[in-house]
């Protein structure tokens, strides 16, 4: 197949699902790992897509909810890493921690097994089942629950959350701007996000580097009132930060 063929196809395929991986585009093309690789950093210096790690995710609209499938692949090692760290640091015996339906809160659960008389509350499907699977006090909120991401919203969620105090809460998003506003693609989501903070006396988003200087439909904080977690960013990332903003970075 010829490069700018093989160009068009990967280009149509990443504009159509927002994010994919490079296995998935190996397949669709029949093509190499490194020569997908290739593809990429030139169509990222030609500006029609965005290279991340493990894959490649569109420019030409809001950063869309991902299927399961592909949001807990992309940047595993990270996330692993920065829910370890917060694990470690933020989480203590006997407290009520809120984690939402995020893939880097998700990977929490494993380091939350030894914290003494811990109780978790969640939206998301997968979290409360990693939680019970890892014996811990769990609780999942009741409501609607979305079928691409697996998180419970709606008002009926909304409504338990409000009648909750959490030492601290959890919190997943899909883009950090350079104005400093959280964002993601769903408002229901967002909703969800707005009560867990006000319900919690500390808020800790944790979010990969990839997320910086991306921004999705709703907003639901401002960067500066959270403490934001993640691996160490690039020197044009940190450039792009929004002043004050509550930074620790994950070494490693």
């Amino acid at each position: 197949m010829l490069t700018e063929a093989r160009h068009s196809i990967i280009r149509n395929y990443v504009d159509r699902h927002g994010l994919c991986r490079i296995a998935e585009l190996c397949e669709l093309t029949s093509t190499s790992e490194s020569t997908i690789r290739r593809d990429l950093i030139q169509m990222e210096d030609s500006g029609v897509i965005k290279r991340i790690h493990g894959g490649a995710q569109s420019i030409q609209k809001f950063s869309q909810d991902i299927s399961q499938r592909v949001r807990f692949s992309i940047n595993h090692d990270a996330k692993v890493a920065v829910a370890k760290y917060v694990a470690e640091h933020f989480v203590h015996p006997g407290d009520n921690i809120f984690i939402d339906a995020g893939t880097t809160t998700y990977e929490m659960i494993p380091f939350l097994a030894a914290v003494p008389d811990l109780m978790i509350v969640t939206n998301g499907v997968e979290t409360a089942l990693n939680g019970l699977n890892h014996g811990l006090k769990t609780i999942l909120i009741g409501g609607t629950v979305k079928t691409d991401t697996h998180a419970v919203v709606g008002q009926v969620a909304i409504d338990q959350l409000r009648e909750m105090n959490f030492n601290s809460c959890f919190v997943g998003v899909n883009g950090i701007d350079q104005a400093g506003s959280l964002t993601t693609p769903d408002t229901e989501e967002a909703a969800i996000k707005r009560a867990e903070i006000m319900q919690s006396k500390h808020a800790y988003v944790l979010a990969d580097a990839s997320k910086f200087g991306q921004r999705s439909f709703a907003a639901f904080a401002d960067a500066r009132d959270v403490v934001v977690i993640s691996n160490q960013l690039n020197s044009s990332q940190k450039k792009a930060l929004p002043a004050m903003i509550k930074l620790e970075e994950v070494k490693g």
